[in-house]
């Protein structure tokens, strides 16, 4: 016979066998409710509208006075204005979207609920704290902005004001706009006597601090490591006699020599296919003695043909012409000073460094029209910092490549053909400079370097 003990203890392990499985059902079950219900809540909370906490641009201004706001974006609140509604006019309200229309879009309620639409207005003001040396870490929490759309927001930028504005030279010399061009060149004869009265222009080059380029961007990253020691784009420049810029070339690599870079633009080709109507109405740009003398560019005499002349009339020539093309020098050095972002190296891709620049001279052109000057602004507010920064990087002044010597070598026929004309217009306006008596004013002290040019010793 079966024992009853035995029979009964088989019947207890069967049940607690039951027992243990049941429970693990119930909580298998109990750990799917509890799942569903998590994200059953989330779907809800997700779809409940969030209360904006982004501030607005109305509340931000109330908040800062007059003189901040002009050192915090370099600008007016009036010339900002502006600013604001040429690039909404150019790009259209419905892309710019300016805080007063801005619930007017369909689609407004569903960005609400992500914190709410960035107006156009913050998107500029982010843009310029960016191009005055400010940080995406301080404005992410000024604007309410993640810092992963800080970036995002000034690509837009750059795009709208390379949209909104020009440099107008090439469009002036192409279209043969002559009186436009007159209007520069009657500006830059006012230190002349009228002797140099055909400027339309003061070109120079200028090198500016970019990272190394990655193999990816292009094949030749070392060919950007110019003669000064670092990684740097050669930017052309030419300016008007109020500094601003009216023509900018950016994609020369750092190690291109000045005379090369220019001849490499379109404004070169430009004005060579252009060159006999440039003649005839007698304009003409004038540049260092690192340019290639042509009909179209004209650069200092040499130091022999100065040391030759026993009537001092090629250095009157030489005064008169730096006269006029000492303002590209200080175009670049108020540039420098009023966006902190040239302050150091640009660690953008080479196209958007290139850009960049562009970005930086045209805003540096739109307060000039604004007729801003900069003498109440402090003074620290515009200096480089000399204290390392996080990454242990200190700030650097851009440099200007200027006094590089043209490179040795035969020159074409082309060539020396361009430089006689070009002779022939310095030894005219040397020969009115002569009947009128202008010579360059002499002081105590003044010498000349190994390139022609003046210093004072002492």
């Amino acid at each position: 016979m079966e024992d009853p003990v035995d029979h009964d203890l088989v019947l207890l392990t069967f049940f607690l066998l039951f027992a243990v499985e049941a429970v693990g059902l119930l909580e298998k079950e109990a750990s799917e409710q509890l799942q569903n219900h998590i994200k059953e809540q989330r779907r809800l909370c997700r779809s409940l509208p969030l209360e904006k906490r982004r501030v607005t641009w109305t509340g931000f201004c109330n908040r800062v006075s007059d003189s901040h706001f002009r050192r915090q974006f370099r600008m007016s609140r009036s010339a900002f204005s502006n600013l604001c509604s040429t690039l909404s006019a150019c790009i259209g309200e419905h892309t710019f979207r300016p805080e007063d229309g801005l619930y007017s879009t369909s689609n407004a309620e569903s960005l609400q609920r992500r914190g709410g639409l960035v107006p156009g207005e913050v998107k500029v003001a982010i843009s310029l704290r960016i191009l005055a040396g400010g940080s995406y870490l301080d404005l992410s929490p000024l604007f309410e902005v993640s810092s992963a759309h800080i970036y995002q927001i000034f690509e837009q930028f750059l795009d709208w004001v390379l949209k909104a504005l020009e440099f107008p030279l090439a469009r002036y010399i192409y279209d043969e706009n002559w009186e436009a061009l007159k209007g520069i060149s009657d500006e830059f004869s006012y230190g002349s006597n009228g002797v140099f009265s055909g400027i339309i222009g003061a070109l120079d080059g200028l090198a500016v601090r970019i990272r190394s380029p990655l193999l990816t961007e292009v094949s030749d990253p070392g060919n950007y490591y110019c003669r000064k020691g670092f990684f740097a784009l050669n930017v052309q420049a030419i300016c008007d006699r109020s500094r601003r810029f009216t023509w900018v070339y950016t994609s020369n690599k750092g190690s291109t020599h000045d005379s090369v870079a220019f001849t490499n633009s379109r404004l070169y080709s430009l004005m060579s296919a252009k060159a006999v109507l440039l003649e005839q109405q007698g304009i003409y740009l004038v540049g260092d003695s690192a340019y290639n003398l042509t009909p179209f560019l004209l650069v200092p005499f040499s130091t022999d043909e100065i040391r030759n002349d026993s009537g001092d009339m090629c250095d009157a020539f030489n005064f008169f012409l730096s006269s006029s093309r000492i303002n590209i020098e200080c175009a670049f050095g108020e540039l420098v000073r009023r966006w902190g972002i040239l302050w150091r190296t640009l660690h953008f891709d080479l196209a958007k460094s290139q850009r960049v620049v562009q970005v930086c001279m045209l805003l540096h052109n739109y307060i000039k029209n604004c007729h801003e000057n900069d003498d109440d602004i402090d003074e620290v507010d515009w200096q480089p910092r000399q204290h390392p920064s996080a990454n242990n990087e200190r700030a650097f002044p851009l440099v200007s490549d200027n006094n590089e010597q043209i490179p040795r070598g035969r020159r074409t026929a082309g060539q020396d053909l361009d430089r006689k004309k070009g002779e022939t217009i310095r030894r005219s306006i040397t020969v009115m400079l002569q009947l009128q008596g202008l010579r360059r004013p002499m002081h105590s002290g003044m010498r000349y370097n190994q390139y022609g040019h003046v210093f004072f010793d002492g």
